[in-house]
């Protein structure tokens, strides 16, 4: 069984189980109502059911105020509490409270056994929904750190930008045909959509400077997709075009000096020389050699944003 269907399988199972020994314990009526609001209020992360369980109590709240109007002035009938979620529904939505509707409605027909509303039986339906609130609550203090698989994945996908870089930069002086690894792009793109959904979900388990690590996880998103604005330029750039040797030297520098502090800094300042020396040479002679050197420019400029990206990755203040 996967890991984290089985802890959300235990955390589940205790919280109901919980609830429902201390529901019976107070003595309270339909006390394995309970143990079915906790069910509904174990979601995957800490937030989530935090989010859920507020969701939820004002729902129950709402819920038996029009429920104990309703049956008040109409009479304990069945169709009164279609009367009831013929007002409740709308409002729930209009609240954005809809995820309390089922445990909310059953709390209401609690109402209609009893055939009357008084302070005890309201006191009987809210200790149900905060112990089985309460108790989804606490066992999902519990959430299982995944900060060492991921800052594994992100190792690697900095090695695999690395790498492409590299890749890239070799493509410019030798006889590499770069179209021959785009299935290396498409596993950096799904390791990275992978990393971010890890991310996402230690941020919403309230995991320390997961946030930071979700908005950089981002950033790498804008430098793959510089990544591969770099990879259809250089398909426009044949090996033997001369101006093409200062750029492959530029991103094989980039690719070596990647996750390193500061000497990114040293690249980008070897970019903008490259760059000035190419713009003070002479103009191509032909249509041809113009498009190659206007390509090449356009590889400068990405690998620039890209290098600035990167920059602040590896030396954003702590």
């Amino acid at each position: 069984m996967n890991k984290t269907i089985l802890i959300r399988t235990l955390k589940t199972a205790f919280a109901a189980l919980a609830s429902i020994i201390v529901a019976n314990t107070l003595s309270l009526d339909f006390s394995a109502a309970a143990g079915i609001i906790a069910i509904l209020n174990v979601f995957d992360t800490r937030k989530a059911t935090t989010d859920g369980g507020l969701r939820r109590t004002l729902s129950a709240i709402l819920a038996l105020a029009i429920g104990g109007i309703c049956f008040e002035i109409f009479g304990y009938k069945t169709w009164v509490f279609g009367l009831y979620l013929l007002i409740f529904v709308p409002i729930s939505f209009m609240l954005n409270i809809e995820l309390g509707l089922g445990p909310s409605s059953v709390i209401v027909t609690h109402l209609m056994s009893f055939g009357d509303v008084n302070k005890f039986i309201i006191l009987n339906e809210m200790a149900l929904v905060f112990i089985g609130t309460g108790f989804a609550m606490i066992t999902n203090f519990y959430a299982p750190n995944k900060q060492k698989k991921l800052h594994n994945l992100v190792k690697s996908i900095d090695n695999q930008f690395s790498f492409l870089l590299n890749l890239f930069g070799e493509s410019l002086v030798a006889n590499i045909d770069v179209s021959l690894h785009e299935n290396k792009i498409k596993k950096l793109d799904e390791d990275l959509d992978k990393a971010i959904e890890i991310a996402v979900i230690e941020n919403e388990n309230m995991i320390e400077n997961s946030n930071v690590m979700l908005y950089d996880l981002h950033l790498r998103e804008r430098e793959l997709n510089y990544l591969k604005d770099i990879y259809n330029d250089l398909k426009s750039i044949p090996p033997e075009y001369d101006e093409g040797h200062y750029l492959s030297k530029i991103l094989i520098d980039t690719a070596s000096n990647l996750t390193e502090k500061d000497s990114i800094m040293d690249v980008k300042a070897r970019l903008i020389y490259f760059k000035e020396h190419i713009e003070m040479m002479e103009l191509p002679k032909n249509h041809r050699d113009f498009i190659i050197r206007a390509t090449v420019f356009q590889v400068f400029r990405t690998i620039d944003r890209f290098i600035d990206i990167n920059n602040y990755i590896v030396n954003k203040p702590m």
